[in-house]
């Protein structure tokens, strides 16, 4: 990867990981850093400790000899430039060797005209005489270095040889530093050590796993709308978040899961309209075989008119009249059979003067026997000044406020109200069907204008899509409003003169 194309795209999967690669590989120098310094600083300071007292044991041993103090008398002293001997410091024994292998001086009193080799043999062990080297030894289990050097010294007092030569003196000396502070600084290092190094482990462990956690979330989320997606299920969208991979991936699903959602409308339209196309192929069938019995029974009445009329006045007019709207429904009947074989194509209208008020005061008539089987009251209001009055085709709309009103007291079978208001004003006339039923399902309220769309057990849904049709060639618009339990209002619009 260039560093040009990093600095593009820092949000990138790669730049992301270089970047922490090299925070981590940052992290594990400053703190192999800050190890190292620490026991560099720990080790300098036990050494700067023996540099300091070797000289000092050196000097003790000369003044010793020239000064005739033993050893255990000037060791241990108050002060700056004093030498401590004991178990816990740096030099642990100093001795001072005759010719003899006699311990002539040492720090510990009870040493004094002991056998050297005897009582110590470990120290005095492949120590050639005369050499200033140091050598590696234990005394149980402490670790030991010690270093040996010879001198030689004049006799004490006047007294020489039988020759009155006075002879020299050859003394060997022992410095025994023990290892004890140097091995602690290392068992100490260990242990920082592993301090460190398992700290240092469980926050890489940590960090790599929230890392990772990060990067791989979308691959994760990714999967789980796979997976719906495998089950049907296509109504979401998946999160563009994470690197630029990612978030690119992300988009290439959701344009993915778009056109599946447009293939899926598509097939239900394609279905939907297919089904359609049968019923229509069908209730088309069934509407031609409608208008024989239709035209049968409009000339059954025509005959039961003219041959069956009763002679008295009131009884004749009744019987003509009661024919006569028989008529007229078989005649409406039989423009709803036209109108619905013409469903697809424009209707033709026969405009004239139609009063609203009468047409449905006349469908009240027709609909009032069921309606008070059924309990339920039919009222008509007008409100604001006016007449009803309006340009259209009074069949047709007839047939609106027919559906209209037998829907709504189909929707109250128990019993309710029904109450139909209309508003004139300025270039349109306002009517309001309210019942008190049942209501509408919601996921049925934006279907019910649909073609063959019905959630009755009877009819082929045709009666609010030819409503629907009518009212809005005649120039006008119809809406509904509804809730479960709270009833369903339909409020039709249609202009004075279209």
């Amino acid at each position: 990867m260039k560093l040009s194309d990093f600095l593009k795209s820092p949000s990138s999967f790669r730049a992301q990981m270089v970047a922490f690669i090299a925070l981590m590989l940052a992290l594990t120098m400053a703190v192999i850093s800050f190890y190292n310094q620490r026991l560099e600083e720990r080790t300098t300071r036990v050494v700067n400790e023996y540099i300091r007292e070797i000289p000092l044991a050196t000097d003790l041993v000369y003044r010793s000899l020239s000064e005739g103090e033993n050893l255990y008398v000037l060791v241990n002293q108050p002060g700056q430039n004093s030498l401590a001997v004991n178990s816990e410091s740096s030099i642990r024994h100093i001795f001072i060797v005759d010719e003899e292998g006699k311990i002539f001086d040492s720090t510990d009193q009870k040493d004094n005209e002991k056998q050297f080799a005897k009582e110590y043999p470990e120290i005095a062990q492949s120590i050639s005489t005369g050499d200033l080297r140091g050598d590696v030894g234990k005394i149980g289990d402490e670790e030991f270095r010690k270093l040996h050097f010879s001198i030689t010294t004049s006799p004490e007092g006047p007294e020489g040889d039988e020759t009155g030569v006075q002879k020299s003196a050859k003394r060997d000396i022992y410095i025994v530093l023990s290892m004890k502070r140097l091995q602690q600084v290392k068992e100490l290092a260990e242990r920082d050590r592993l301090i460190a190094f398992a700290f240092l482990g469980l926050l890489l462990i940590v960090t790599i796993a929230i890392f990772t956690k990060r990067i791989t979330r979308p691959i994760t989320e990714l999967g789980q709308i796979a997976e719906k997606v495998a089950e049907g299920n296509l109504d979401f969208g998946a999160p563009v978040s994470g690197p630029k991979e990612m978030r690119t991936l992300s988009q290439t699903f959701n344009e993915m899961l778009s056109g599946l959602r447009s293939k899926r409308n598509l097939e239900e339209l394609l279905q939907r309209a297919e089904r359609s196309a049968v019923v229509g192929r069908l209730a088309s069938g069934i509407a031609h075989e409608i208008r024989n019995p239709l035209n049968f029974i409009n000339l059954s009445i025509d005959h039961l008119r003219a041959s069956f009329a009763p002679k008295e006045e009131p009884s004749r007019a009744q019987y003509i009249h009661m024919l006569t709207t028989i008529k007229d429904e078989l005649a409406r009947l039989n423009r709803l059979v036209t109108d619905f074989l013409g469903y697809g194509r424009p209707a033709k209208l026969k405009i004239r003067e139609v009063d609203a008020r009468s047409l449905i005061e006349e469908v009240r008539d027709l609909v009032n026997t069921q309606a008070e089987q059924q309990g339920v009251a039919v009222n008509i209001e007008q409100d604001g000044h006016g007449d009803a009055k309006l340009q259209g085709d009074a069949e047709l709309i007839k047939t609106c406020f027919s559906n209209l009103m037998i829907n709504a007291i189909q929707a109250m079978p128990s019993g309710g109200a029904l109450n139909i208001s209309l508003r004139p004003d300025n270039g349109f006339l306002e009517i309001k069907f309210a019942d008190t039923g049942v209501g509408i399902m919601p996921e049925d309220l934006g279907q019910i204008f649909e073609p063959y769309y019905s959630t009755k057990e009877t009819g082929i849904g045709l009666g609010l899509p030819l409503t629907k049709k009518i009212i809005e060639e005649h120039g006008g618009k119809i809406n509904v409003e509804s809730g479960l339990g709270r009833g369903t209002t339909f409020t039709v619009t249609l202009l004075r003169e279209p």
